[in-house]
């Protein structure tokens, strides 16, 4: 069952990641200023989790993530967990300055937080592994400029302009206490019926490399809206302990269009 809550953890994370059918004069492709995602996550078929993301944007942004688990797998344990990212959005690029995640964990509390330094090559990992107990301190070295936090990449990828069928973008991503590789592969169009409604969609699909949280037995599969926006409609991963699914449940585009589920 650890497993899994690890498992739910990093879908707050990627939950939040063809070819456009067209491209909307004036609109900015990605997330907007403003724009909130709800997300049901089910393993098992089972509603386990509920997960929401946000974005705010001035002259830099802000994203936050929020995850907490639900029925029968919160009996089994509470946790609610808080994350969050800020940094400069330049030209349509996210990024990243500082990363901090706050977890629940039943009656443990954790933090960590991370600053990017891309002058110098690296990342200052700052850990509590419980309240009460001394700070732990470590330095990860980093090569290059696309280096990036989970939050940030996500975003960063929904924006990049060239989301094309066939084509591949490869990004760094530091969490735990190293760095590993994200691929993303954009896959063809097709028509994704949620309880939401019906989108037109374009499939992402992600391979994590030396994840330590996260062992895949295969791509994780996402679908995006057709569109400008690229909203993450669907995740879906196949793991040692199961499928894990994430699927939108509502959303405020930050462009006047919103859309939720009753209660």
């Amino acid at each position: 069952m650890k497993r899994l809550f690890v498992v739910l953890s990093v879908f707050s994370l990627f939950g939040v990641l063809g070819v456009l059918a067209a491209q909307e004069s004036g609109w900015r492709l990605g997330a907007a200023h403003g724009e909130r995602l709800y997300y049901r996550i089910r393993w098992l078929g089972v509603p386990s989790a509920d997960a929401s993301l946000q974005l705010e944007q001035n002259k830099g942004y802000k994203i936050t993530a929020k995850l907490a688990t639900t029925g029968a797998a919160r009996m089994l344990k509470t946790i609610n967990e808080t994350l969050s990212a800020d940094g400069e959005h330049r030209d349509g690029a996210f990024i990243g300055r500082h990363f901090v995640k706050d977890q629940q964990r039943g009656d443990q509390t954790r933090w960590t937080s991370y600053l990017f330094d891309r002058a110098m090559h690296q990342v200052l990992r700052r850990h509590r592994p419980q309240e009460g107990k001394p700070e732990e301190r470590m330095v990860i070295a980093v090569e290059g400029e696309q280096v990036n936090d989970p939050l940030s990449a996500v975003y960063a990828v929904r924006a990049w302009p060239e989301l094309l069928l066939g084509r591949t973008l490869e990004r760094v991503v530091v969490d735990g206490e190293k760095a590993f590789c994200l691929t993303v592969t954009v896959g063809g169009s097709e028509t994704w019926q949620g309880e939401l409604g019906t989108f037109r969609a374009f499939a992402l699909h992600v391979v994590v490399e030396n994840s330590e949280t996260l062992r895949q037995r295969g791509p994780i599969q996402l679908l995006v809206t057709d569109d400008a926006r690229r909203i993450p409609l669907q995740i879906e991963a196949q793991l040692a302990i199961g499928a894990v699914v994430a699927e939108l449940v509502g959303y405020d585009d930050g462009r006047g269009e919103s859309r939720r589920l009753p209660e």
